[in-house]
């Protein structure tokens, strides 16, 4: 039986920080519709490719898997929330700071400095008190507080493409004129549409 990992379209990494990407792990209409963290394995793999955590103590028991997914979308659908205030030209809330704060008091950790190469060390923190959804929280709440606390907020934007696309971006583009989540994905097809409406006015303009 193939696993839902099959099925499962490529997780979006586009949003230039890992506090957006994970907001875009969810793309709801007028876009794509799409849920990415399907299983609780969808959000350890997520948490992997976005170079956040591998970590075992993210594994959650058969049983409490349904919990933990939901409590982790619950706060991703949370900051989606603010990433739209936000943008609008409104603030943070603080219920939103509250929640977050309360994750970040968890996130108690230690680190070590370990040999990375011959001559190279590397700091390594450990989360050694928490796992399963509760780490992973802690990990995500922690890129939220980073991003919030130095990311200039007039940079934070939605893809150009409002008619099809909910995907958020941090603009890091030297001039900041950035527009569309990929130019590969709306930017081409943007650029197709113009093309198309264009010479649909300049036909119905010769058959004037």
């Amino acid at each position: 039986m193939p696993s839902s990992h099959q099925k499962r379209p490529e997780f979006l990494f586009l949003g230039g920080h890992p506090a957006i990407d994970l907001a875009n792990t969810r793309v709801p209409p007028p876009g794509l519709d799409i849920e990415f963290l399907q299983e609780w394995n969808d959000v350890v793999d997520w948490l992997g490719r976005a170079g956040i955590s591998t970590s075992p103590a993210l594994r959650v028991p058969i049983a409490a898997r349904g919990p933990a997914l939901e409590e982790f979308e619950e706060f991703r659908d949370a900051w989606r929330n603010e990433i739209e205030q936000i943008i609008a030209g409104g603030n943070v809330s603080d219920d939103f700071l509250k929640t977050l704060n309360r994750h970040l008091s968890e996130a108690v950790f230690t680190e070590s400095l370990q040999r990375n190469g011959e001559k190279c060390f590397e700091r390594v923190s450990s989360y050694s008190a928490l796992h399963g959804q509760k780490l992973a929280l802690a990990l995500v709440a922690r890129e939220v507080a980073r991003f919030l606390a130095k990311a200039n907020l007039a940079y934070l934007r939605r893809c150009a493409n409002t008619e099809s696309c909910v995907v958020y971006f941090y603009d890091t583009t030297k001039n900041h004129h950035r527009q569309w989540c990929s130019v590969a994905l709306c930017g081409n097809r943007h650029k197709v549409a113009e093309f198309r409406r264009r010479k649909a006015l300049d036909k119905a303009k010769s058959t004037a």
